[in-house]
């Protein structure tokens, strides 16, 4: 699951720079549409129930919100031929999950996990140096 969730993202960032800026915001737009029907399309495949609670409904909604301020940033950046820049911190979105985990869910990193995230704040200081 991770890596089809790794090559999705990887396709879905290189279309997105691909796109001229001629195209204005529709390709957040487009974005968005299509992660809520092929989301929508899984739910009976995978069992789900499409009902959730206030509070979940609540926590997607957020995320929602995060990634979709995070797609016109990143959209942003390739338009300021800032590509580089974005790619890199982009990669660095499976450091999320493992810091929100360790935050709410009280998980112990392992020493490898704790190198890898070492390495992501190091090579952050290095490309603001830069």
């Amino acid at each position: 699951m991770a890596l089809v969730a790794g090559v999705g993202l990887a396709v879905h960032f290189f279309a997105l720079a691909r796109i001229p800026a001629t195209a204005g915001w529709w390709p957040v737009v487009v974005s968005r549409a299509v992660s809520v029907a092929v989301i929508l399309a899984l739910f009976p495949a995978t069992g789900a129930r499409l009902r959730l609670p206030r509070r979940e409904v609540a926590v997607a909604a957020v995320a929602g919100v995060l990634g979709t301020v995070a797609t016109v940033l990143y959209l942003l950046a390739t338009r300021q031929e800032l590509l580089s820049v974005a790619v890199v911190l982009s990669a660095l979105y499976p450091a999320v999950p493992v810091l929100l985990a360790l935050t709410f869910l009280r998980e112990r990193i392992t020493r490898p996990q704790a190198l890898g995230l070492l390495g992501a704040g190091v090579a952050i200081g290095l490309i603001a140096l830069n």
